[in-house]
């Protein structure tokens, strides 16, 4: 699809520190809780550790440079709590803020706009053993004072700030049905003090934000992933999981509203906001972030489409099986985000998006690489995102894609969602939770397919800006040459224009990028 005139949109990755940096005890980091769990697999058995992952902490320059060589304009990542701040509070650690700082000041160069997201699940352990974590109000200050040493360190580059990613999954999957650390509990009751804590951490942060002299261009929200479902049971559903409502009422009311919706506090017994915690609350994001995985649409089978029934168990290791997720459906990526502007009218970030192809479609590192299914996913989807914004009026500021590079996906390395290749196969098994792959890098091909359509679709709301650093002040547009990906400056040019290149340059530079990229990171 090639829009008649592009439209103001932002497009490009997301990731994680716990997931993709390693390097858990390099620059003075602490140990996160999943560091600690992780030390005795007899303890928590896994089917892979993050001590290693892709050895982003030591790698983030070569893939920072696949932003603009694929022509990115926008880059999500999260900043590692326990490698700001190892003690939990107190004095910051130097070396996280230089390796922060510098990740920014790269993102920058290569023409996209930082969102920062302050906590995605890697809790330093000193938080956890001080006052149990999540389970305790204790949390929420010692969270603030977290994300202030954040704003003062970063926010001369950082106008786009997520505080934590998906508060319902993080206390549902490490405490309520804990299938990740710390393992604390399975009690109802704290999984729903651990969202209330949550909330109230949000809204403390934004409180203090707003408070300050140098926040007038920052602009904060809370990333929930959300279910589609079309059609929606609403109030008559007997659990949120299956009630794209209930979800909203739970994860975004009190963000826009000050509460929790009316129907999900019929159906569970949610801790209270008092009088003041409304009014914090109310209106504390400044724009709706969603993370879009699963879209139930009129019964229909889960993508890839073509397939006889959808992929129903998905294989993790060789004595385990998992029912496949996500249900993507690509009505639920113009829908969802049109129904959350339509209740809150508020600007939308996509603030994760993207599939992941089915394990036994991609057993060798050269199948990864050659991911037809998910360039069949954005074939479908990325039209959807245009008319959103063309046909629906909705202004969607920036859609992440999730993620820049296969990474850990919290106790396994099984489920690829990367549009750069991670080699984890271990050469002699060909399994791939090891620790043993030469974790290369090589370009897939919807990374391509999202490069051509998103450079001739969309253009940056961002526009050119200017690189802020201690040491120097670049124009982005001009210094967009990767120093870790391999392309040309002639070659590099060509791929980030937003008007694209003829398809003789486009399959060149397309071919001389494969090749280089196998050779760069054997």
């Amino acid at each position: 699809m090639a829009a008649d005139a592009p439209v103001k949109m932002a497009w490009g990755y997301g990731g994680s520190a716990m997931q993709m940096e390693g390097g858990w005890n390099q620059g003075g980091k602490g140990p996160s809780v999943f560091d600690v769990a992780y030390m005795n697999p007899a303890t928590h058995p896994t089917h892979g550790t993050p001590f290693r992952a892709a050895d982003h902490y030591n790698r983030v320059k070569e893939d920072l440079g696949y932003l603009g060589q694929l022509g990115a304009t926008a880059y999500r990542f999260s900043v590692s709590w326990p490698r700001i701040l190892p003690n939990c509070t107190g004095t910051p650690n130097p070396e996280g803020i230089k390796f922060y700082s510098d990740m920014i000041d790269e993102i920058r160069r290569q023409g996209a706009e930082p969102f920062l997201t302050m906590y995605h699940w890697d809790l330093p352990q000193s938080c956890q053993e001080q006052f149990n974590g999540w389970q305790s109000n204790q949390i929420i200050d010692a969270f603030a004072n977290y994300a202030n040493v954040l704003f003062d360190s970063f926010g001369d580059r950082v106008d786009y700030w997520l505080t934590l990613n998906e508060p319902r999954a993080n206390c549902d999957f490490c405490m309520k049905q804990p299938q990740f650390a710390p393992f604390t509990s399975t009690s109802e009751a704290v999984f729903y003090q651990c969202m209330h804590n949550s909330f109230l951490a949000h809204g403390t942060v934004v409180k203090n934000a707003r408070a300050r002299k140098d926040s007038a261009t920052w602009k904060i929200s809370l990333p929930s992933i959300t279910d589609w479902h079309d059609p929606d049971p609403g109030a008559t559903a007997t659990s949120y999981y299956a009630s794209t409502l209930l979800q909203v009422e739970w994860y975004f009311d009190p963000c826009f509203r000050g509460d929790y919706g009316p129907n999900i506090k019929k159906l569970f017994p949610l801790p209270t906001f008092t009088a003041a915690e409304q009014a914090m609350m109310k209106d504390s994001c400044d724009f709706i972030a969603v993370n879009m995985y699963n879209s139930n649409t009129n019964g229909m089978p889960a993508l890839p489409p073509g397939e006889s029934a959808p992929f129903t168990a998905q294989e993790v290791d060789d004595d385990t099986a998992r029912t496949y997720w996500p249900h993507p459906r690509p009505e639920g990526v113009r829908a969802l985000p049109k129904y959350l502007y339509d209740r809150f009218n508020k600007d939308v970030v996509i603030a994760e998006l993207g599939y992941h192809v089915p394990r036994s479609q991609e057993t060798t590192y050269a199948q990864s690489i050659q991911d037809d299914l998910r360039v069949e996913y954005w074939r479908l989807n990325a039209p959807n995102l245009i008319s959103l914004i063309k046909e629906d009026k909705v202004p969607v500021i920036a859609m992440l894609a999730w993620s820049l590079i296969d990474n850990y996906e919290f106790n396994s390395y099984e489920f690829r969602w990367g549009h750069i290749a991670v080699d984890y196969f271990d050469p002699v098994t060909g399994k791939v939770n090891t620790d043993k792959g030469s974790l290369k890098r090589t370009i897939k091909s919807s990374a391509f397919y999202m490069r051509d359509f998103f450079g001739n679709n969309t253009v940056s709301p961002f526009g050119t800006k200017q690189v802020k650093s201690s040491s120097t002040t670049t124009t982005s547009a001009a210094t967009s040459a990767s120093t870790g990906a391999a392309v040309s400056t002639a070659a590099q040019a060509s791929t980030t224009k937003s008007s694209g290149a003829s398809n003789l340059v486009a399959h060149l530079v397309e071919t001389l990028s494969a090749m280089m990229a196998g050779i760069l990171f054997l």
